[in-house]
């Protein structure tokens, strides 16, 4: 008995990093200034971001006591690592970091489009 629960325990967990980790659900959705025009998506463990057609497996994803988000993820230039900040219920990236670079940005809130 205990090496079967010991096995299903194991099977579970191994599919634990297939799908790349996962934002708190208030996050989950498309997010823009502009819904026509929207900048970033958080869902099923990935992050697409619009300006660059394409979607990046998350590798992890985090809010802070603030309620602030912190994600982390692979690009073709190397890692990333974005924070965002909650204003009422908006979102505005804050800063990143792009393959060991430093970036401060000035980005328009966004609002949750779907």
């Amino acid at each position: 008995m205990k090496t079967r629960l010991f096995l299903a325990a194991a099977l579970a967990l191994s599919g634990c990093g297939s799908s790349g980790a996962s934002v708190p659900d208030r996050f989950a959705g498309t997010w823009g200034a502009d819904c026509s025009s929207p900048y970033v998506r958080f869902a099923s463990g990935t992050i697409h971001v619009f300006p660059d057609g394409a979607d990046y497996k998350l590798k992890s994803a985090s809010a802070d006591a603030a309620g602030n988000l912190t994600v982390t993820y692979d690009m073709p230039q190397g890692p990333a690592r974005e924070t965002y900040v909650v204003e009422g219920d908006t979102l505005r990236l804050d800063k990143a970091t792009y393959n060991g670079t430093e970036a401060a940005w000035h980005k328009a809130p966004m609002q949750k489009c779907s």
